[in-house]
């Protein structure tokens, strides 16, 4: 399987993802804003893929992508990606303070 493709789309989502994610952190917190990076933002990087990359679709479709594989392989990247960030909150909730003075 060629991974190509798969990352290639990651990389045009993302910057809709990474807005999404961005507002809501804001708006609800850090906490909030990683759960909504792996889960709604996806929804919203799709999106917007559709609105200003549509005739891209094809370019997938032509190379046996379907959506949903277009989409658990984001899902799993994003996963990959935040898992660090995420144990790291957790931890730091946990623990409490991590400054070094």
């Amino acid at each position: 399987m060629n991974s190509r493709p798969y990352l290639q789309f990651y990389k045009a989502i993302l910057p809709f993802v990474a807005a999404f994610a961005l507002i809501s952190a804001g708006f609800l917190g850090i906490v909030w804003g990683f759960v909504f990076f792996n889960s709604l933002a996806l929804a919203f990087g799709f999106f917007g893929f559709h609105s200003f990359y549509k005739e891209q679709w094809y370019t997938y479709q032509n190379l046996g992508i379907t959506k949903w594989q277009l989409f658990r392989s984001s899902l799993v990247i994003n996963l990959i990606i935040s898992i660090p960030v995420i144990l790291f909150i957790l931890i730091s909730m946990i623990v409490g303070d991590f400054s070094l003075t």
